[in-house]
């Protein structure tokens, strides 16, 4: 009996182990792009025929070569600077040189690199762009001098490496931080949080982070070349290829098809917009001509849109707005539209937020009266400046100005011509579809934040000139939210002086919120945006404490009932109990009888 239970206990433990054997294990790591790779080696291999078995994500570097060479996974996805350093090798930064001696250092492991995917993923430090240029930091050799007085957030795993990993960083460059800041690997992309709240100064990053560009970071240069090149590559055990011949047919479609643009633009979809990384995976796959799928959109029924204007958005302002909303809304797919009219999408419910500047709260009549629309501001992004652009070589200032080119009607340049128009009196405005009209005008207008592309590009075609006089007399008293500024000097190309203008704050904004009271039974009727998504004051507040914003909301502009100073203390109502009261009338009549009795003749 203990015979047959021996043979039958042996074939199953075989069983077990062909069956492991008959597919193919993929493995990676814990973080966004190396599991949007894992699932294009899962898809790709599957439409080879190849069955496939999912260990991913598995872990740190470390622990998916352990797996790797004990043959518990088959596959992973690695950088080849990574691999040179896991073998305690120098680093180098010459990717070419770098691929060829992990081919030779892992042939004899059974370990085969295949071919570079295209793009190269390394570690780096980045800054927020004004602080940055605050501090004169444009390399990391810059920080030398600065760093003991710096914080700088790193993620768990790049603690620990051993080679090129921050203890290794700080003693190649001879540095020393104020403070280290560590978040778990799985938080890692906390760190941009961190640093957008100025709660650090640096962090350390992926170059192919999304957020880097997203949010108009300083990506510091690695002047002394610490960190080696990481270029993507497949990494997996020679004797799968015997396994399984169809495999290098499978790993073969996706060499050089990867970019660092468009793996950024991958990642980007996970960390910000929430698709999964097999969706991501699956689409690019698609889209590339590698996989043949029907289904190969990405959904975005479920999505929190926020139209705004062409000149409103920058990297800087984009990457907050897209925090901010992410963060009010978890879950929800957020995206960006242009509209000529944000808020007018906001009104027709097919946007949720509009991203504006304070003057698009104004609408005029035909008689060039303003008058407040249904909107309020629920968080402030930033500023945005009057740029007035002479497309006449004789014109000197905006006084000088007749005609105007603006955007088109309902758009925010448009709607700040108005209110200059109205101010001046004798000012037309040619409202255009082109940002960039011809010379039919005497100057044209772009409402942007400062060192915009957009005026960058306009001014290609003329000049900067100063708003002079409007701030000097009360001319501007019924459009109190436009202040007056100053461009700086050297801004832009060739200009070297500053320049006297108008600014305006950016915010999001929504529809006029109601409470459940004032919404009542007839909302519908009287509140045309009812539709829209309800702006609740915990998500107002959200959005507002995520923006992060420098200064308050200009209390000129109408502002959600959340943002809205907090009214003072009332006063205790008078005998606010009863037993307080009687209390107190006692206390009366025993002074009042003490009084009798020292007045009273008989006391004499």
């Amino acid at each position: 009996m203990f015979k047959k239970l021996s043979v039958l206990l042996a074939l199953f433990m075989l069983s077990a182990c062909s069956d492991s054997d008959d597919s193919l294990k993929v493995g990676g790591k814990a973080f966004s792009e190396n599991m949007i790779l894992s699932e294009m080696v899962v898809a790709l291999a599957e439409a080879e025929g190849i069955p496939v078995t999912q260990h991913r994500p598995l872990g740190p570097t470390a622990y998916n070569l352990e797996n790797l060479k004990s043959g518990k996974i088959d596959i992973y996805v690695e950088y080849s600077g990574t691999g040179l350093v896991m073998l305690g090798k120098a680093a180098l930064s010459d990717g070419d040189a770098v691929m060829k001696k992990v081919k030779s250092l892992y042939k004899p492991l059974g370990i085969t690199w295949g071919q570079r995917l295209g793009f190269s993923n390394s570690h780096g430090l980045a800054m927020r762009a004004n602080r940055a240029a605050e501090l004169g930091i444009s390399t990391i050799s810059d920080l030398v001098s600065k760093s003991g007085g710096l914080v700088i957030g790193i993620g768990e795993n790049f603690g620990h490496r051993p080679v090129d990993g921050f203890v290794p960083l700080i003693a190649r460059y001879g540095m020393s931080f104020a403070e280290v800041k560590t978040v778990a690997a799985k938080d890692r992309m906390s760190l941009y949080e961190h640093l957008s709240r100025g709660e650090v100064d640096l962090i350390a990053v992926f170059t192919t982070d999304g957020k880097i560009y997203e949010s108009g970071l300083k990506l510091l240069v690695d002047d002394l070349d610490f960190f080696p090149a990481y270029e993507a590559a497949m990494i997996y055990r020679s004797d799968s290829l015997a396994r399984f011949p169809a495999l290098q047919t499978s790993l073969n479609k996706l060499n050089g098809k990867l970019d660092e643009t468009s793996m950024r633009k991958l990642n980007i979809l996970v960390d910000q917009e929430t698709f999964t990384p097999r969706d991501v995976a699956r689409t690019a796959l698609t889209e590339m001509g590698l996989l043949d799928e029907t289904v190969s959109t990405l959904s975005t029924s479920e999505s929190i849109v926020i139209s705004t204007g062409s000149s409103n958005i920058g990297i800087a302002e984009s990457g907050r707005v897209f925090h901010a909303v992410r963060k009010a809304f978890p879950g929800r797919h957020v995206q960006l539209e242009m509209q000529h009219d944000p808020l007018k999408s906001v009104e027709n419910s097919t946007s949720v937020l509009g991203l504006v500047t304070a003057v698009e709260f104004t609408s005029f009549d035909q008689n060039n009266i303003p008058s407040l629309r249904p909107f309020e501001a629920v968080g402030v992004v930033g500023q945005s400046y009057l740029h007035i652009i002479a497309l006449d070589d004789t014109i000197q200032s905006l006084s000088d100005v007749k005609s105007l080119a603006t955007g088109p009607k309902g758009s925010g340049s448009y709607r700040a011509g108005q209110h200059l128009a109205a101010s001046m009196g004798n000012l037309t405005l040619r409202p255009v579809e082109d940002a960039f009209p011809d010379k039919s005008a005497d100057a044209m207008i772009v409402l942007a934040p400062l060192g915009s592309e957009t005026v960058e590009n306009a001014l290609q075609n003329g000049k900067l000139i100063p708003i002079n006089g409007l701030g000097d007399d009360n001319r501007l008293e019924g459009f109190p939210y436009l202040r007056k500024a100053r461009i700086p000097a050297n801004m832009y190309e060739n200009q070297f002086v500053a320049i006297e203008t108008l600014v305006t704050q950016l915010v999001l904004a929504g529809p006029i919120t109601l409470s459940d009271a004032e919404r009542g039974p007839l909302s519908s009727i009287y509140s045309p945006l009812a539709a829209t998504t309800i702006l609740t004051d915990d998500i107002v507040q959200t959005l507002s404490k995520s923006l992060a914003a420098q200064s308050s909301l200009d209390p000129t502009i109408p502002s959600a009932r959340a943002l809205r100073p907090e009214p003072p203390y009332k006063p205790a109502d008078i005998n606010p109990d009863a037993s307080v009261s009687i209390l107190n009338i006692l206390v009366i009549m025993f002074i009042i009888w003490l009084i009798w009795l020292y007045t009273r003749p008989e006391a004499d």
